[in-house]
């Protein structure tokens, strides 16, 4: 019995903690991260671009999901032909609850 308590203690520890490694709160998220830059050399040189577009994918209770938080679909509401750089936005309300995931492209 004790065993088994043990393992419901750890399965609702790791749905409370999301098991992610990037900064994550319990009760409410919204965290920018930087995800990667493009040919360094020419981002360095000219920024990161005059033009930015975000796209977003989200979940509601872990039973719906929807949208395409992908570097396509960011670069196209954004009228970005070159992509240089890329961020993450992360935003949760009560762990679960609510998780939205955005993708932001930043170019020409």
């Amino acid at each position: 019995m004790r065993k088994i308590m043990l393992l419901a203690a750890a399965l609702v520890l790791v749905s409370v903690t999301n098991c992610v490694p990037f900064v994550y709160g319990s009760l409410y998220t919204n965290v920018t991260d930087n995800a990667t830059i493009f040919n360094r050399d020419n981002s360095q040189k000219d920024g990161i671009g005059e033009k930015s577009g975000e796209a977003c994918a989200s979940s509601v209770l872990m039973l719906i999901a929807t949208g395409d938080a992908g570097i396509k679909a960011a670069a196209k509401k954004g009228g970005i032909k070159v992509v240089k750089s890329i961020d993450f936005n992360r935003s949760n309300v009560l762990g679960s609850v609510y998780v939205s995931n955005c993708t932001i492209a930043y170019g020409d």
